[in-house]
């Protein structure tokens, strides 16, 4: 019987004492299992514990080992792993491409002999195009699902739960620093606004004035009927 043709993708979340030695042994499994290294990143911000994300490419045949390899450096908070068969869908396309194969040929044949019309010969070139894409388009898959399925992906996330360092409490000097930048900001803020204010008024402004005289002039002229 045919093997199974299924891909493989692992994540594992796990705590360890030491991230940068935990790091380091990762490494050396993926060299001892002869995988690859897609990605590796390890982070140090001031405040939270360190970690480290690696996402590796291990044989399939020996992922399982390659598994318990890095479970065993610390305690595991996620260890899943999800598969999907896809064997019926490889050797369906095996057969496709073969089919394939043997459409070009028959159409690389009809034109080399040159027979038939005009038309026909056309007809042919089109149909050697398309036939010649799908092709492509099959072989292209069928190359991606060998990668698939010959490696597994391992996608490891590292926790350091030891030398956690707490954020640093503000001293009395930077609090009143970050005080005072921030009744500056509110200051600055106020006066923009302000100016927005005066830029919005300003084509009202002369017909205000207008309005303005006219009430002072009819006040006064009230004012000088009553003496």
């Amino acid at each position: 019987s045919s093997p199974r043709k299924s891909i493989y993708t692992s994540t594992i979340d796990l705590l360890v004492n030491d991230v940068a030695e935990a790091s380091s042994k990762v490494g050396g499994f993926v060299q001892e299992f002869h995988g690859l290294v897609a990605q590796s990143e390890i982070k140090s911000d001031r405040g939270i514990p360190r970690s480290a994300d690696w996402r590796v490419r291990v044989p399939a045949d020996r992922f399982e080992d390659f598994i318990n390899k890095v479970v065993s450096l610390g305690e595991p908070t996620k260890n899943r792993t999800d598969s999907d068969d896809i064997t019926d869908k490889f050797f369906d396309f095996q057969v496709r491409i073969a089919n394939k194969k043997v459409q070009v040929e028959r159409l690389q044949k009809i034109i080399k002999e040159q027979t038939g019309k005009v038309s026909e010969l056309l007809e042919a070139e089109r149909e050697l195009g398309r036939v010649t894409t799908e092709l492509e388009q099959l072989e292209g898959t069928l190359k991606l699902w060998e990668n698939q399925t010959s490696l597994a992906t391992v996608n490891i996330t590292l926790l350091e739960r030891t030398r956690y360092i707490p954020p640093e409490s503000p001293t009395f000097a930077a609090s009143v620093s970050r005080t005072f930048k921030g009744s500056v900001d509110s200051l600055i803020t106020f006066l923009q606004e302000l100016a927005l204010v005066l830029v919005a008024f300003a084509p009202w402004a002369p017909m205000a004035a207008v309005l303005a005289l006219i009430c002072w002039l009819l006040l006064r002229r009230t004012r000088a009927r009553a003496h």
